[in-house]
């Protein structure tokens, strides 16, 4: 079968940057005849463009009502609120955003909202994580103090010498002549400590007793 020889008109469509002469044809034309049908208005103006080219070149970027830059937070705050209810439907979107373009809105939600967005999720989840870290700490340090508690409580008796300050006290009733004998002052859990019936009633004259 052979092949259609190409249209030499379709050979010429120009493809990448317009050039400034291209954009004031296209203004001047369409400020006389108006807008179109974009294929037939390309031929009609003598642009080497396809019917597609013009139509973007006019709405994102020649039209005089375009609004380029700046976006306002109030623009920014709509774009989010029309994003949550609607998604991609840019279109949709343009059209409660006067002078701003599909193409305008797009890039900037996916070069600024969205990376903001993404970059407070994630410091959003580091938050989380610390805080779970924080409190998994706090409970296990919560539960080694009440364990140690537990464990000295259970295992530590303070001693009594109460018996031994008995013995003291008849001792020194008795008088001196029972230095000969050694009172024993100790507990099972510490050293013992000897005290001669001497070292008490040397202990008492120190005292003027």
């Amino acid at each position: 079968m052979d092949k259609k020889p190409c249209n030499s008109q379709d050979a010429e469509v120009r493809k990448g940057p317009w050039t400034m002469e291209e954009d004031l044809i296209l203004i001047n034309y369409i400020a006389n005849h108006g807008e179109g049908v974009w294929n037939s208005l390309a031929k009609a103006a003598g642009l080497k463009r396809t019917g597609k080219s013009c139509r973007l070149r006019w709405l994102n970027y020649l039209r005089p009502d375009v609004r380029r830059g700046n976006i306002t937070p109030e623009e920014q705050l709509l774009i989010m609120e029309l994003h949550a209810k609607w998604g991609n439907r840019w279109s949709k979107i343009a059209k409660h955003l006067p002078g701003r373009t599909d193409n305008e809105i797009k890039n900037y939600w996916r070069t600024r909202i969205q990376k903001h967005i993404k970059q407070a999720d994630q410091n959003f989840q580091v938050g989380v994580d610390a805080m779970e870290m924080m409190n998994h700490q706090a409970s296990t340090s919560q539960v080694s103090g009440s364990t140690a508690d537990n464990t000295m409580e259970t295992c530590y008796s303070p001693p009594s010498y109460h018996h031994q300050i008995n013995h003291v006290v008849e001792a020194f009733h008795q008088g001196p002549n029972t230095n000969t004998t050694t009172l024993h002052l100790h507990d099972s859990n510490v050293n013992d400590n000897y005290w001669s019936m001497e070292d008490l009633w040397s202990m008492q004259l120190l005292n003027g007793d």
